[in-house]
């Protein structure tokens, strides 16, 4: 068949990512699939099974903003999180609003209305985590003939396949920029509202607690499906108004490639640009066309006939998370900050031209694309949450048999890391204090690795309160957790707490507190004591104070929570009473989380659609 009567071809998604599974008027508009993997092998086992790739959690895996909300004593706010502990202050300064960290201590009630908490709002914004957080990705699509029966493409008639990774940059007049943060604010302040009443969905039908009062109230949310309905018909006109907004203005998006820079009369592998294309074109100091990365055809095993790639065209690729790359002013092609989209493109062997295989450079045949992946945008290196994905275990040296092991060893001999000094700084110590320091010559050090070890767990252990202290960053403390606890928890009111349902006002003397729903005045029962809201914040703060001084190694006098409401410090107390089932003894510790138990794997589809097999 010759070129001009080849039948036109369609780059789509994977079939098992279709609306309906292999059914062609789906498969038609759809766009090349993201698919999410743990492990090293992730190559492997995608090859095996296409299909088997992990879910994108709708929390998780997606860009999260910070949204204040107002965190005083009797804000009475929904769902308390542990961020609600990092307290701020938003003042005015030259016309300009600003947050401003503020300590407990200095809270009065002149500025107690302006006090804020912060929480995370889900966005829509897919992100996708770094190999270093055991997470990678995939770019997959498939190749078809755009006419009825939409039949795959025979992969010897593609003689290039890859794709693009472009960076979508939003393009907004300087005079409409207030305007438009403020609308897309709106917009957010509304999802953070949505996201937290569906995370509390689930807790209507399966509340296993012993609060007969807490539960027979938050079974007459008959309303519940009522108010979400009217929250995503309330973000639904806010996005429409700041859409039109956007159009009136002029306010769109940029969509910009990566061009690499001219060294040598080469393309540089380090050094190059975003930018439009035309602008490419136009600039002396790029060559080439835009930075391509390889799609590999999927061949699935000939002897497997229910191989998810079986009879079809299927390409994937690594979708890059790191590139050492730069721009000529030293940013990294890709980081944390800006939005990234996918394209895909397949080149047309023309009849008669000979194949350079893996010479792309030689090809001069019709480029296919693709529509554009959804957005995304790369977490942070120190991602709290992707780091929490890949376990570190470091054991720290057993002195006694240190001790040992340096009696039995000559000096030096356990001392490997050499550390060359150009110049000595010396400190000068005094009992348990530095007292001065000199600087002297060059000198070569040995240490040992477990000497190094110590003193830096040490000076961890010194300088942990002290941070804690000078900037009120009592959450902290919550990012460590030592088993056995040095914490004796006081179980009747833990008990209590550990029963009390998320959706609870604690200031409000513990009403439930949900807009435009029926609300039931709940007691607090202790040991035959009826506590309020005052009472309750008396017996937090008395608790508190007294576990964070064991935990931290703090003086009980240097620690101020008055100002800090129930709804900020029950959930501070709920994260100690989870940890009072850890054994007392560090020999019946558990090994560690399973942290494959969260890897939730997407279902296996079946075709709606059986392929005829044919080729365009």
């Amino acid at each position: 068949m010759s070129a001009a009567q080849a039948h036109p071809w369609k780059l789509v998604g994977p079939w098992y990512r279709w609306e309906r599974a292999a059914l062609p008027s789906s498969g038609r508009q759809s766009a090349p699939a993201l698919q999410k993997f743990a492990g090293g092998e992730f190559i492997a086992d995608f090859l095996a099974q296409p299909q088997r790739s992990l879910k994108f959690d709708p929390q998780v895996d997606v860009v999260s903003h910070i949204g204040l909300l107002p965190a005083g004593v009797g804000a009475g706010q929904l769902k308390d999180k542990l961020s609600a502990l990092f307290l701020s202050q938003l003042k005015t300064e030259n016309g300009k609003t600003r947050e401003v960290p503020i300590k407990p201590t200095d809270v009065t009630a002149a500025i107690l209305k302006n006090i804020y908490r912060s929480r995370l709002v889900p966005s829509t914004l897919r992100k996708l985590y770094l190999p270093l957080h055991d997470r990678h990705y995939l770019v997959v699509c498939e190749l078809h003939c755009d006419v009825p029966g939409f039949p795959s493409v025979a992969r010897n008639e593609v003689c290039q396949a890859g794709f693009v990774v472009r960076r979508r940059q939003r393009v907004v007049p300087a005079d409409k920029a207030n305007q438009a943060a403020a609308l897309a604010q709106a917009v957010r302040v509304i999802e953070a509202e949505l996201a937290e009443l569906q995370e509390l969905a689930p807790l209507r039908d399966d509340l296993a607690m012993k609060r007969k009062a807490a539960i027979a109230a938050l079974k007459q949310l008959g309303q519940f499906e009522a108010v979400l309905a009217k929250l995503e018909q309330q973000r639904a006109e806010a996005e429409a108004t700041m859409q039109a907004f956007f159009q009136q203005a002029g306010i769109g998006v940029r969509i910009e490639g990566w061009y690499p820079r001219c060294q040598d009369g080469k393309p540089s592998k380090t050094l190059g640009r975003w930018l439009l294309a035309e602008e490419a074109a136009a600039e002396g100091t790029l060559v080439g066309e835009e930075h391509v990365f390889p799609l590999f055809p999927l061949v699935p095993d000939p002897r497997e006939a229910g191989h998810d790639a079986a009879g079809r065209t299927i390409y994937y690729g690594v979708v890059p998370a790191d590139a050492l790359q730069y721009e000529p002013d030293g940013r990294k092609r890709f980081d944390d900050v800006a939005t990234y989209q996918i394209q895909c493109f397949v080149r047309r062997h023309k009849p008669g031209l000979a194949k350079h295989v893996g010479e792309a450079k030689y090809c001069c045949c019709e480029r296919v694309w693709s529509a554009p992946t959804e957005p995304y945008r790369l977490a942070a290196s120190f991602d709290s949450l992707g780091c929490a994905n890949r376990p570190i275990t470091i054991k720290m040296p057993d002195l006694r048999e240190l001790a040992a092991q340096v009696a039995a060893r000559p000096r030096g001999k356990l001392s490997p890391v050499r550390i060359i000094q150009p110049q000595q700084l010396t400190p000068k110590v005094s009992d348990t204090s530095v007292s001065g320091g000199s600087l002297e010559g060059a000198a070569i050090c040995f240490f040992s690795i477990p000497l190094i070890t110590i003193v830096a767990l040490f000076v961890l252990h010194i300088f942990l309160p002290i941070v804690v202290l000078i900037f009120q960053l009592w959450f902290l403390l919550l990012l460590r957790f030592c088993i056995p606890p040095r914490i004796q928890f006081g179980g009747a009111l833990d008990a209590k707490l550990a029963a009390q349902p998320p959706s609870m006002d604690f200031d409000a003397d513990f009403s439930v507190a949900m807009s435009n729903l029926p609300a039931g005045d709940v007691d607090f029962d202790l040991n035959g004591q009826v506590l309020d809201a005052a009472a309750l914040n008396a017996r937090l703060k008395t608790h508190l104070i007294k576990r964070m001084a064991e935990d931290g190694q703090l003086p009980e006098a240097k620690i101020a929570l008055d100002a800090l409401s129930n709804n900020a410090l029950v959930p501070l107390n709920q994260s100690y009473e989870d940890a009072k089932n850890q054994p007392q003894d560090p020999e019946q510790a558990p090994a560690g989380s399973d942290f494959a138990a969260g890897l939730e794997y997407e279902p296996r589809r079946e075709p709606e659609w059986v392929l005829q097999g044919g080729r365009g």
